[in-house]
């Protein structure tokens, strides 16, 4: 049995472990202000604080790392928007959903194919032709809001999905220009 003074070192140990893996996996100060300063400019803070926080990669991230993480979310979020819109318009009967979708479909295309190509030109530190790529989404994205509030308007099954687009795409342009000179 285990005297009460060794479980007491156990217990400190153990206390230990978890602080340093919390500080370890929490972002230094920096890397949290830099997160700050891009978060503040999005429509919701929260959703923009833990896209950056449960995917960064190190404690210490600069820019470089942050505008990573922005194009890796961005094109996950896309690919699976544009995989979920393809999947539901073979089930789609009504004719303003249909169409609706249609647009939507080209859209979350058109964001893939520019954040893709960013990322190429991310992978060669062109961070200029990064920035010049990415601003095609927004219009892109936005034409699938707008085709749900154009009449006849169907109710948007992706009103989360386009949402949570528009502020990944409001990131990495924040993010990208803050690498551009």
């Amino acid at each position: 049995m285990l005297s009460f003074t060794s479980c007491h070192k156990y217990f400190c140990v153990f206390l230990l472990a978890i602080f340093i893996t919390i500080i370890a996996v929490s972002g230094d100060q920096e890397t949290q202000d830099r997160i700050d300063k891009i978060c503040r400019q999005m429509e919701d803070y929260g959703f923009c604080n833990k896209v950056f926080n449960d995917n960064l990669r190190a404690t210490s991230t600069d820019f470089v790392g942050l505008t990573a993480i922005t194009l890796d979310q961005t094109i996950q979020n896309a690919t699976s928007t544009h995989q979920f819109i393809v999947d539901l318009l073979p089930k789609t009967t009504d004719p303003a959903l249909k169409n609706a979708l249609i647009a939507c479909e080209n859209g979350y295309r058109v964001v893939q194919q520019a954040f893709q190509e960013a990322k190429g030109f991310f992978q060669h530190h062109d961070y200029d032709s990064v920035q010049k790529s990415e601003t095609i989404a927004p219009r892109a994205q936005g034409s699938c809001d707008t085709t749900f509030i154009t009449p006849p308007a169907p109710a948007s099954p992706l009103v989360e999905r386009n949402r949570q687009m528009r502020i990944l795409i409001a990131m990495a342009l924040f993010t990208a220009h803050q690498l551009s000179p």
